[in-house]
C-alpha cells in the first residue's frame, strides 16, 4: 500500500509540474534522483501515465507529454477533420469497429510484443483487478485495451486506435455503459482479460485473437441486442 502511495505522488508530481504537451520529461535516474524514490517506482509511475495516454515512451529518444484528449475552449482551436467527424460517431459504431479491430491488435501484440510490453500489460491487470467501481474500472479497462494496441509496435495500427479512442471518448453513451457494467459482469471481464493477457505472454497469436473476440462478443451481444 504505501509504495502505491508513493507511485501516486510520483505521478501527481509529474502531472503537475511538467512543461507543455509534447516536451521531454527526465530521464528515469533523474527523476529518481530528484524525487528520492527508486528507479522502479519512477518506471512503475511512467507505466501508469503511458496506460492512462498520458506520455508517450519513445525508444532511443525518450519519454514524452502527452496533451490530453479534450475539447478546447471556444475560440481558441478550430476542431481537426478526425475531430469532427468522431462527434458524428454512434455507440454502435464503436462496438462494430472494437468487434473488428480488437482481435487483430490482440494477435499481433502477441507476436511482436517486448518484455516492457508485457510489465505494462501486468500493471494494467493490477489496476483493473484493483478496481472496485464503475469510473475506476472503465478507467482500466480502456488503459489494457490501449496497452494492448501499443505492443504491436505497428504506428500506423497506433495511430488508428488512438482516434478511435478520440471517437470513443466523445460517443453520446447516456447510461448504456452503467447498465452494462455491473459488478457481475466487471468480474467475468476481469476473466476474460486475463485470458487475452495469458495468451499475449505465451506468444500464442491465433489464442490472443480468439480470446479477444469471445471478450468483445459479450460486449456486442449486451450492447447491440439488449
Amino acid at each position: 500500500m504505501k509504495n502505491d502511495v508513493t507511485v501516486e505522488r510520483v505521478r501527481s508530481h509529474l502531472l503537475d509540474t511538467s512543461p507543455t504537451a509534447g516536451a521531454k520529461l527526465p530521464t528515469e535516474r533523474a527523476l529518481a534522483e530528484q524525487l528520492g524514490v527508486s528507479r522502479n517506482v519512477i518506471r512503475r509511475a511512467l507505466s501508469i501515465m503511458e496506460i492512462e495516454g498520458r506520455v508517450v515512451r519513445k525508444v532511443g529518444s525518450g519519454t514524452y507529454l502527452v496533451k490530453p484528449a479534450s475539447a478546447a475552449p471556444a475560440g481558441q482551436e478550430t476542431p481537426s477533420r478526425a475531430q469532427v467527424e468522431a462527434r458524428d460517431v454512434n455507440p454502435r459504431q464503436i462496438v462494430e469497429a472494437r468487434f473488428a479491430f480488437e482481435p487483430n491488435l490482440a494477435a499481433l501484440a502477441a507476436m511482436n510484443c517486448t518484455t516492457l510490453d508485457l510489465d505494462r500489460l501486468a500493471e494494467c491487470a493490477r489496476r483493473y483487478h484493483s478496481a472496485d467501481d464503475f469510473e475506476a474500472y472503465e478507467e482500466a479497462d480502456a488503459g489494457f485495451h490501449r496497452t494492448i494496441a501499443t505492443a504491436t509496435h505497428n504506428p500506423l495500427l497506433i495511430s488508428a486506435y488512438e482516434r478511435f479512442m478520440a471517437a470513443d471518448e466523445q460517443a453520446e453513451w447516456g447510461g448504456i455503459r452503467q447498465r452494462f457494467l455491473t459488478a457481475e459482469r466487471r468480474v467475468a471481464s476481469r476473466k476474460e482479460h486475463d485470458k487475452i493477457l495469458t495468451a499475449i505472454r505465451n506468444r500464442d497469436s491465433a489464442a490472443a485473437f480468439d480470446a479477444a473476440r469471445e471478450h468483445l462478443q459479450h460486449i456486442t451481444s449486451a450492447l447491440l441486442h439488449p
